[in-house]
């Protein structure tokens, strides 16, 4: 099988990079196109992988298609290719939905959204297909996420918040990590800034290892941690007067961001609507 991913950005270029480092598919059956040709000679160059001149040239070889451009080019580029009705179209686009696709491609289409921890081949993709993916397409697909990390398949009233927990998530937790840090030096400065980001560093990756490994749940840790009148127990109620609030209003942005977008993607449906009328 061949595989194309249409756009080098920081999730194609993950995705390249990841799908080489799992071995999971050979560098020269995936076929990269990059408006920027440095990009993809850089890729080519590191991992063996092919360069396609052009994206109607990667759709006629590949079976397989990822688009990794931004949300409000995704339609775009693909009404701008002659992609035969057999061939599997996944986005990796917040805001543009299973229909908006099926507005331009008459076959299979997918929605995933990776995450940058696929890098390390650890993280959640979230996936979901539209009714026309075969069983054959699917398991092609879910092997190949499945070597970068782990899959979850979700619907497309789920993937906006699950979004949140899986690909923003690395983000948010360095963040409020750093904030953590932060406040550690504001109270001790002679700890130093950079001490207390490898101690909560290595506490997260071993924090993160320990429920899974022991497939313990959030409770369960918090117990084996804090004491009864001790001062994890009480840190906890510290935060639980300010984190729920402020990840309710994590969410309600967030909420109001992808209907932004939405509102975007489904202006271009309904002006190219128009345009075949």
């Amino acid at each position: 099988m061949h595989i194309g991913i249409i756009g080098l950005g920081s999730m194609g270029q993950m995705l390249v990079k990841s799908f080489c480092k799992s071995e999971v598919i050979l560098p020269e059956n995936v076929l990269v196109f990059n408006r920027t040709q440095a990009k993809a000679d850089k890729l080519q160059a590191e991992y063996g992988v092919a360069v396609a001149a052009t994206t109607q040239a990667l759709c006629e070889q590949a079976e397989l298609i990822f688009l990794c451009t931004k949300p409000l080019d995704i339609l775009p580029v693909l009404r701008g290719l002659s992609v035969a009705a057999d061939k599997h179209i996944v986005s990796v686009a917040a805001g543009v939905s299973i229909a908006d696709l099926e507005t331009v491609h008459s076959g299979p289409v997918s929605k995933v959204i990776p995450t940058v921890t696929s890098s390390e081949l650890h993280g959640v993709s979230l996936l979901t297909n539209s009714s026309k993916v075969s069983a054959k397409q699917s398991k092609n697909l879910l092997a190949l996420l499945s070597a970068i990390g782990e899959v979850q398949e979700v619907t497309e009233s789920e993937i906006e918040t699950a979004t949140i927990l899986s690909s923003s998530a690395p983000g948010l937790i360095a963040g409020i990590l750093d904030a953590f840090a932060q406040a550690a030096v504001r109270k001790t400065p002679e700890l130093g800034i950079e001490a207390a980001r490898s101690i909560l560093v290595e506490t997260m990756l071993g924090t993160a290892l320990l429920l899974k490994n022991e497939q313990l749940g959030f409770d369960e840790l918090i117990e084996r941690v804090a004491t009864k009148g001790g001062i994890t127990e009480e840190g906890l109620r510290v935060l639980d007067k300010t984190l729920p609030g402020g990840f309710d209003e994590l969410f309600a942005m967030t909420a109001s961001k992808h209907a932004a977008l939405k509102e975007l993607v489904q202006k271009q449906v309904g002006e190219q609507q128009d345009e075949k009328e």
